[in-house]
């Protein structure tokens, strides 16, 4: 499964991590329809590149890119297909 937004009132977002074959790490976020404001399915993905590239500037974040994807992993977060 992956993480809800507690704003499910409002969409249904949710959140998972993906960890590429050459290292980098992926934040995706997936929305179903909103019917607030009407916007349709979205999807979106950050890649951070975990060597050089701009996090190489900031390695407590990279560090911290790497846990949060462990912890998501370890929890069973990381399947986007078990929910939207």
């Amino acid at each position: 499964m992956a993480i809800l937004t507690d704003d499910c009132d409002i969409n249904d977002a949710s959140m998972y991590m993906l960890h590429g074959g050459n290292g980098d790490y992926y934040i995706c976020l997936k929305q179903s329809e909103d019917k607030h404001r009407g916007n349709k399915f979205q999807s979106i993905g950050v890649r951070f590149a975990m060597s050089g590239g701009c996090i190489s500037k900031y390695p407590e974040v990279a560090r911290k890119i790497w846990e949060l994807y462990r912890a998501m992993e370890e929890a069973g977060l990381n399947n986007p297909d078990d929910k939207l």
